[in-house]
C-alpha cells in the first residue's frame, strides 16, 4: 500500500540507488537521502531536483565530495571555502593560467583577509559596502590600505562572478555584489613622453649595449614585453619586411586548490587577446638591422640556412634563453640610470612608438593594428601621449590659416613695445 505523506501526496516506496542512498517522489520531483560523514560525524542530508537522472549525480558527487573531505554544508559555507570551490569548479578547467593566477592572487591578499571568515548567507549588502568603501578610503583599524579604483573595480568583478555562481548553485538566494557602490575608474592622464631628439638619443645609448637591441625593436614596434620575448626567427620575414606576433613569454605561478603556492615558471603563454596575433612591418633601416643581426647569430652557431634558427628565440640572454620581462624592466632601468637617461619602463617604449605614429599622422585604426588592441579608443585614450617640443611645433602649424597683423585699438600702446 502506498504511503501518503502530512498533505496527503502520494510517496512511492524508497528504493537504493546504487549504494549511494535512497530516493522518492516528492512534490513533483524526486528527493534523495544520503548519509555521510561531515567533521568525522555522519550526517544526512536530503537533496531536491525535478529531474531523477540529474539527482542520482548530485547525489554521487557529494558522496565523493565527502570521501575527499570536500564536502560543506551550503547553508554554513564560509565565503573563502566558496571561493576555493568557485575556482576549482568554475575557473581553473576553463581560463588561461595567467588569468586564474590573478583571481587567486586577489582573493588571498584582498577578500580572504577581511570577508573569508563570513558564512556566505551572512554577507548582506551592508557588509559589502561597507568593505568596498573601506578599501576606498583606507581604514587603519582594520588594516585595510586604500586602494585605487582599478584594483577595486577588478575585486568586485572576482565577487560578482563568484556570487552569480553561487546563486545559481543556490548557495545564496541572489546575488548582492552589482548593487554595490565603488568608485569610478578614470582615464589615465598621459604623461608627457620623450621628444624625437630624446628617442635618437635612446636608441644611441641602445646600440652600445648588450641587449640594447631589443629595446631598439620595441620602441619602434610597438611590441608587449612579453611578445617581444617570445619573437622567434621563424616569425621575422626579411624579404616581407615584417614580424609576425604569435605567443606571449614570462612568468607564471601556479597555485593549489588550498591557494597555496607550488611553484612560478617562466613559460610560452597565448596571447592576450584575438586582436594581439598580428604582423607588424618594419622600418627598412630596422629590417636591415635585425638582417645583420640574423646572420651574426646564425655565423656565431655555425648554422648555413636560417631554417635551422626559426624555432630559437630572436632575442636572449648569455644562456641562450628568452629574457623575461624581469629581466627586460631591471635592466633597461639599470641601463638608464648608467646613462644619465631620464627613467623610461618596458611599456613606456610601446607608448613612445604610438605616440610617434601620431606625429606622422599614421591613421588610428592603423596605429590600432600595429599594437594589437582591440578598441582604437584604447590606442588614443591610454597609449598616445605628447611631448612640450612637439605640442609647439604642431600648434604653430595653425599660424598659416589663423595669423593676423593686426592689433585691437586698446592695444596700439602696447604694439610698439614689443
Amino acid at each position: 500500500m502506498a504511503k501518503t505523506s502530512p498533505n496527503n501526496e502520494t510517496v512511492k516506496k524508497k528504493r537504493n540507488t546504487r549504494g549511494m542512498g535512497s530516493i522518492r517522489q516528492k512534490n513533483g520531483g524526486y528527493e534523495g537521502r544520503i548519509t555521510i560523514k561531515v567533521n568525522g560525524k555522519s550526517k544526512q542530508i536530503s537533496l531536491f531536483n525535478k529531474d531523477k537522472r540529474v539527482l542520482v549525480q548530485e547525489m554521487i558527487k557529494v558522496k565523493q565530495e565527502a570521501i575527499d573531505n570536500e564536502y560543506v554544508e551550503k547553508d554554513r559555507i564560509t565565503l573563502e571555502e566558496w571561493l576555493k570551490k568557485w575556482i576549482r569548479i568554475h575557473k581553473r578547467p576553463f581560463v588561461k593560467p595567467k588569468t586564474l593566477q590573478g583571481y587567486i592572487e586577489k582573493i588571498k591578499t584582498n577578500i580572504v583577509p577581511y570577508l573569508g571568515n563570513y558564512p556566505m548567507q551572512s554577507l548582506d549588502r551592508l557588509i559589502l559596502q561597507e568593505y568596498f568603501s573601506d578599501l576606498t578610503t583606507g581604514n587603519e583599524k582594520k588594516s585595510i590600505k586604500k586602494f585605487s579604483p582599478k584594483t577595486i573595480k577588478e575585486i568586485k568583478s572576482i565577487l560578482n562572478m563568484a556570487f552569480t555562481d553561487a546563486e545559481i548553485d543556490k548557495i545564496v538566494k541572489f546575488n548582492p555584489i552589482p548593487t554595490i557602490r565603488t568608485p569610478k575608474v578614470q582615464k589615465k592622464k598621459q604623461k608627457p613622453t620623450i621628444s624625437p631628439a630624446e628617442q635618437k638619443e635612446f636608441m644611441k645609448i641602445m646600440l652600445s649595449e648588450e641587449n640594447g637591441l631589443c629595446y631598439i625593436f620595441i620602441i619602434n614596434t610597438g611590441m608587449r614585453p612579453g611578445e617581444s620575448a617570445a619573437l622567434k626567427w621563424k616569425y621575422y620575414n626579411y624579404e616581407e619586411s615584417n614580424v609576425k606576433v604569435r605567443d606571449n613569454y614570462g612568468k607564471i605561478t601556479y597555485y593549489n586548490d588550498n591557494f597555496e603556492k607550488i611553484q612560478s615558471t617562466n613559460e610560452e603563454k597565448d596571447l592576450k587577446t584575438p586582436s594581439s596575433y598580428r604582423t607588424i612591418p618594419l622600418q627598412k633601416w630596422l629590417n636591415n638591422i635585425i638582417y645583420a643581426y640574423m646572420l651574426y647569430v646564425m655565423e656565431q652557431k655555425g648554422y648555413t640556412k636560417k631554417e635551422e634558427l626559426d624555432n630559437e628565440y630572436m632575442f636572449v640572454n648569455k644562456l641562450g634563453n628568452a629574457l623575461t620581462t624581469d629581466y627586460l624592466w631591471m635592466t633597461l632601468n639599470r641601463i638608464l640610470k648608467r646613462h644619465n637617461f631620464k627613467h623610461l619602463s618596458v611599456y613606456d617604449l610601446r607608448h613612445i612608438f604610438a605616440t610617434r605614429c601620431v606625429d606622422v599622422n599614421i591613421p588610428v585604426n592603423q596605429i590600432q593594428q600595429y599594437l594589437g588592441h582591440t578598441l582604437a579608443s584604447t590606442t588614443m585614450d591610454y597609449y598616445v601621449g605628447y611631448d612640450e617640443d612637439t605640442n609647439k611645433t604642431e600648434i604653430e602649424k595653425l599660424e598659416q590659416i589663423t595669423n593676423i597683423t593686426a592689433f585691437p585699438k586698446i592695444l596700439s600702446n602696447v604694439k610698439k613695445d614689443l
